[in-house]
C-alpha cells in the first residue's frame, strides 16, 4: 500500500532510511552515518507532512519498504522529488511507478507546474523509470536547493 507518511511513522521512516542509504549509497547525498547520528526529532520533523513537503511509502507487512519525498522549492516553486527508493526484491513490480505517482498528484493537489529531479548520471534503471512516468530530460539542470553530484542528469514532469 503506497501512503503519506505521518509524524508518527518517524520510526519507520528512519528505519527505511537508513536502509536505502546501507543499500544504495551512490543513489543519495547523504551517507548512513550521517543519517545515524540524527537524533529523534529530526526524524520527527522529516515524517511531519505540510504544505511544503510531503513523504510518501510503500508499506508492506508493517514495514515501509520503498520511499520518496518531496517538497516545494522556495525559489522555483517547483516540486522537487528527493530520496527515492524502493526495496531491491520490489524493483521493477510497479512500486517504484506508484511513488513516482503519487508525488505528481501531490504536486497538482498543491498547484505546482512542475516536478523535478536528479539523476545520478550511471543510473539508467532510474533515468528509464523516470521516461516511462513521463519525464523528459533537460539539457540544462533546473534551479536545485541542493548541489547535485558531478555527471548527474536532470528530469523535470511538467504538470
Amino acid at each position: 500500500m503506497i501512503r503519506q507518511v505521518e509524524s508518527d511513522d518517524w520510526e519507520r521512516l528512519r528505519d527505511v532510511r537508513l536502509r536505502a542509504l546501507a543499500s544504495d549509497p551512490a543513489a543519495f547525498l547523504e551517507t548512513v552515518e550521517k543519517a545515524r547520528s540524527f537524533s529523534a526529532e529530526r526524524w520527527r520533523e522529516r515524517a511531519h507532512p505540510s504544505e511544503r513537503a510531503a513523504t510518501f511509502v510503500y508499506e508492506r507487512e508493517g514495514a515501509f519498504d520503498g520511499m520518496v519525498s518531496a517538497f516545494v522549492d522556495e525559489d522555483s516553486e517547483a516540486v522537487n522529488l528527493v530520496g527515492m527508493w524502493v526495496a531491491p526484491d520490489l524493483r521493477g513490480s510497479g512500486v517504484a511507478r506508484e511513488l513516482v505517482e503519487r508525488v505528481i498528484e501531490w504536486s497538482r493537489d498543491h498547484e505546482r507546474s512542475r516536478v523535478v529531479l536528479t539523476v545520478e548520471g550511471g543510473n539508467a534503471r532510474a533515468a528509464r523509470l523516470y521516461e516511462k512516468c513521463g519525464f523528459v530530460e533537460l539539457r540544462s539542470p533546473p534551479p536545485l536547493p541542493y548541489v547535485p553530484p558531478r555527471g548527474s542528469r536532470f528530469c523535470a514532469y511538467l504538470l
